[in-house]
């Protein structure tokens, strides 16, 4: 529908800026884009640190960075949002202004180290050519302001059920996922997408994660952690046994049993 012109005087008072959003055009906050603010957790205490760590990718048709699978080490595919990845401070936080998207981003973790609560050592994050399974989590940006993304272990699971659905990642499918992860975890209200505090119930299973990553088990059964961060499907009656290990031996004496379905 077209925005005619009024004449006279009224016209005379109104400002371009004004005449402009009238008729649907000029500027609009819905589109300004977005600074994005995050932090890397293996667990409360454990930041993810590196340089040119974090790839911002802009997510189109339920795609975010596809990997292609065919070459060796598998070569990313997406459309990275910024000139280079950028990095994660000592506390695991990043920051990135985004001025000119709109639409769903993929938060992909390509390396850096953490301290392992299993191991009591620093870890080097798997390389995201070894496994196929790099941390990750999805963030809308738009409108302006500040969105903050968290990502975890439990947010790169959300995102690898996400992109299995129908219509694969958007926000409505990420937003199911995380809400089955916080279930399949036993985590009752607790929000995924929320930090984790010492202690509490994210905290503990996120530190079976550590455990996972470092079991023998697990190690045997799921190099790492391949098949829990991308969550295989056909490998969930192995993950539940050795993630319920995990679990219970670092959180002893807290017991746990975890049927991944």
């Amino acid at each position: 529908m077209s925005c005619p012109l009024r004449r006279g005087a009224t016209l005379a008072a109104l400002s371009l800026s004004l005449l402009l959003a009238a008729c649907g055009g000029g500027t609009s906050n819905k589109y300004s884009g977005s600074t994005l603010d995050g932090q890397v957790l293996m667990d409360a205490t454990a930041p993810v640190t590196g340089s040119y760590n974090v790839c911002l990718y802009a997510i189109a048709n339920g795609q975010g960075n596809p990997l292609n699978t065919g070459v060796s080490p598998p070569a990313n595919t997406g459309t990275l949002l910024t000139t280079s990845c950028i990095s994660t401070d000592s506390q695991g936080q990043f920051s990135q202004a985004l001025p000119n998207f709109y639409g769903p981003v993929l938060v992909q973790i390509t390396g850096g180290s953490y301290p392992n609560r299993a191991s009591g050592t620093t870890v080097a994050l798997n390389p995201l050519g070894a496994t196929n399974a790099a941390l990750q989590a999805v963030a809308f940006i738009g409108g302006g302001g500040t969105v903050n993304v968290l990502v975890t272990p439990l947010t790169t699971i959300a995102t690898s059920m996400a992109q299995a659905m129908a219509g694969g990642l958007s926000m409505s499918n990420y937003a199911l996922a995380a809400s089955r992860v916080a279930g399949e975890f036993q985590l009752g209200a607790t929000q995924i997408t929320s930090a984790p505090n010492s202690g509490d119930p994210q905290d503990l299973v996120l530190r079976g994660v550590e455990q996972y990553l470092v079991s023998g088990q697990s190690v045997v059964d799921d190099p790492n952690a391949a098949n829990l961060l991308t969550w295989n499907t056909g490998a969930l009656g192995t993950l539940s046994t050795d993630y319920t290990s995990a679990y219970n031996t670092i959180n002893s004496p807290t017991q746990a049993t975890f049927v991944f379905y």
